[in-house]
């Protein structure tokens, strides 16, 4: 019987916990905007924007309520390793936006967002250098998109 008893409440307080969590999310929702995303032309910017696409979940179809304009750009650094035997490049990323009410062409906010450093290894093959650069910057466009996301989402829940 004691068990019986401890089985039901159990279930009750699941019950309960996935009430909360739907609630939590209907709430969440209600801020959600179409956002157009401008940026430049190149490799690392489209990545950018593909990102930025897949993380405001943007419909097509949608008329737009605000334009993003972003420009991504990394600067590299020499540095040591710990043992001070080797220089590593120390890669940030910096993306340049500027938040665009649609109709009226006002500029709401506009910013910077700079990603944590990236270390990439010392070999002596360029080769290998170039393609660790190239993963650095892929996973430095992933983060700042992820930055530039919230600190977007943070925007929107001020201005309803």
């Amino acid at each position: 019987m004691f068990f019986v008893k401890i089985k039901v409440f159990i279930c009750f307080l699941l019950i309960l916990s996935g009430c909360q969590f739907s609630k939590y999310q209907s709430t969440n929702l209600k801020y959600t905007h179409n956002i157009n995303i401008e940026t430049p032309n190149n490799k690392y910017n489209m990545l950018l924007k593909k990102h930025l696409d897949r993380l405001f979940n943007n419909q097509p179809k949608k008329d737009t309520n605000f334009i993003l304009k972003s420009d991504i750009s990394f600067t590299s650094n020499e540095t040591l390793s710990v043992s001070g035997l080797n220089v590593l490049q120390s890669t940030k990323g910096t993306v340049q936006y500027s938040l665009i009410d649609s109709k009226s062409g006002k500029t709401l906010r506009s910013g910077s967002v700079v990603t944590f450093p990236a270390l990439s290894s010392s070999s002596s093959s360029l080769y290998t250098n170039d393609v660790s650069l190239q993963h650095i910057k892929e996973r430095l466009i992933l983060s700042s998109a992820k930055k530039l996301y919230l600190k977007i989402k943070l925007i929107m829940k001020k201005l309803n």
